[in-house]
C-alpha cells in the first residue's frame, strides 16, 4: 500500500470522525485531559504543516495563524474569544492532505531540507516524515476518541 494511500486512510477517519461530533461539545475539557477535542484537531493539523514545512520550505502554509492556537504547549483556557470553528478545522484538514500530496508525491525519497529528530528518531526522507505523522494523527485520534465518550 502506498504512503498516499494510508495517508488518506488516516485523514478519512479523523475526518469522519469530527464530523460527527457536535461542535457544543469540542470544547468541553475531560478531567484528566490537558486539551480539548478542537485542540486535538487543529494540533494535527498544526504539526503537520509545522514538520511538512521544515522538510520542504517551499510548502505554502498558514502555520502563523494556528500557531497560537495548537502548537506543543499551549491550551484552550489561554485562547482569545475567537477560535477556528469546527468547519474551519475540518476545511483545513480536507485541503492540507490534497496539498501535502501535490506538493510532494514525487519527492517521497528526498532527504528533508532540514534535520528533523523526534526524540531519538531521525526522519531521513519524506517518506519517513509522513508515516511519522501517521503515528502522530492516530495517538491524537484515539484522544478525541476518548474525550467523545466523556462528553
Amino acid at each position: 500500500m502506498a504512503i498516499w494511500e494510508r495517508v488518506n486512510f488516516t485523514r478519512t477517519a479523523t475526518v469522519n470522525t469530527l464530523e460527527k461530533i457536535d461542535e457544543g461539545k469540542w470544547d468541553q475539557q475531560p478531567e484528566g485531559f490537558p486539551n480539548t477535542i478542537r485542540w486535538n484537531a487543529g494540533h494535527i493539523y498544526l504539526v503537520m504543516e509545522a514538520l511538512m514545512t521544515k522538510a520542504a520550505p517551499d510548502l505554502e502554509t498558514n502555520i502563523q495563524k494556528y500557531a497560537p492556537f495548537f502548537s506543543p504547549g499551549t491550551k484552550p483556557s489561554d485562547w482569545p474569544d475567537t477560535v477556528p470553528s469546527k468547519e474551519d478545522i475540518i476545511h483545513l484538514l480536507v485541503d492540507q492532505q490534497k496539498r501535502m500530496q501535490q506538493h510532494l508525491d514525487s519527492r517521497l525519497s528526498d532527504q528533508p531540507a532540514n534535520e528533523i529528530m523526534i526524540g531519538p528518531l531521525k526522519l531521513e526522507s519524506i517518506d519517513d516524515l509522513l508515516n511519522f505523522l501517521l503515528f502522530h494523527e492516530g495517538m491524537h485520534l484515539g484522544v478525541i476518541q476518548s474525550q467523545m465518550k466523556l462528553v
